[in-house]
């Protein structure tokens, strides 16, 4: 936080930073945050502490905290003449069993700062925004229920270019990075196997047979794919009935691909009887 204070002080970040992105700062509590308190000009604040097209879920909770934070938020937006356009919450905050009170009670604030300035419609179709959604109402562009899946998140707003458009024509949302952006900002395909939308660029596997993207979350969850834990390819669900494929053994619970256990097998590694089996076909081929 020291650090981040002397840079921003150094830069005069209240008079000349208009975005704000904290990537890998996950030891840092947003008390460094101070310079930036009733910055008029400020169009963005990132607080996912992670780089473009990453999860925000950390494998640690970080430290950053809404005691420090929310006051220089507060102290942004009650500024007469507010730039801010777009916040992205720390994951933790969002996801929290029991969300601060103070963290609540600042969305409704948000909400209202934009209600203030009047209607905005879709760049494309000229409806009013933000539209409803599930129990959100129609000017609640950051969505308040601790119920919903998307309590936290902010509506019809670019990421990148901070244009708004409705999800109808031009805006998608990223199940992976949990960002917000329009079509001509971001290219988005769904899951083959989860049916949600991602970034094309936040998809980090594809099978190895097909080339289908698949989503992150399916590959940790083994949703429809397998994924070999010695080279780390991904197979889909389909693909792995091929020869060679992938599966996972009933009798020594290995999770290698074919070509992974006919590998071993050559080695000297492989003693488990369903595994020769399954790569009997390969076996064959090299003798």
């Amino acid at each position: 936080d020291d650090d981040i204070e002397k840079v921003l002080l150094c830069i005069h970040a209240v008079n000349r930073v208009k975005r704000l992105k904290l990537t890998n700062c996950v030891n840092i509590t947003g008390a460094g945050l101070e310079p930036l308190r009733g910055s008029l000009i400020i169009e963005q604040i990132d607080l996912s502490l992670v780089a473009h097209h990453k999860s925000p879920d950390l494998d640690l909770a970080p430290q950053i905290s809404c005691d420090h934070v929310i006051p220089i938020l507060d102290s942004i937006i009650a500024s007469e003449g507010c730039l801010l356009r777009h916040v992205q919450f720390p994951f933790v905050w969002i996801t929290a069993l029991s969300s601060s009170s103070d963290f609540q009670a600042f969305i409704g604030r948000y909400n209202l700062m934009w209600e203030n300035r009047g209607s905005i419609s879709c760049l494309e179709c000229n409806k009013n925004l933000p539209l409803p959604s599930g129990c959100c109402s129609r000017n609640e562009w950051i969505c308040p229920d601790e119920l919903s899946p998307d309590y936290g998140q902010q509506y019809s707003t670019c990421y990148d270019c901070f244009k708004h458009y409705c999800y109808d024509c031009k805006m998608n949302f990223c199940s992976t990075c949990q960002t917000g952006y329009c079509d001509d900002c971001t290219k988005m395909s769904d899951c083959h196997f989860c049916g949600d939308s991602h970034c094309n660029d936040c998809y980090e596997h594809e099978c190895r047979e097909c080339n289908e993207k698949i989503a992150l979350d399916c590959v940790e969850r083994r949703c429809h794919c397998y994924k070999c834990e010695d080279c780390h390819e991904v197979f889909c669900l389909e693909c792995s009935n091929f020869e060679p494929g992938m599966s996972c053994c009933g009798q020594c619970n290995d999770r290698s691909c074919d070509d992974c256990r006919f590998r071993k097998f050559r080695h000297g590694e492989q003693d488990c009887t369903e595994c020769e089996v399954r790569i009997a076909p390969l076996i064959a081929l090299w003798y």
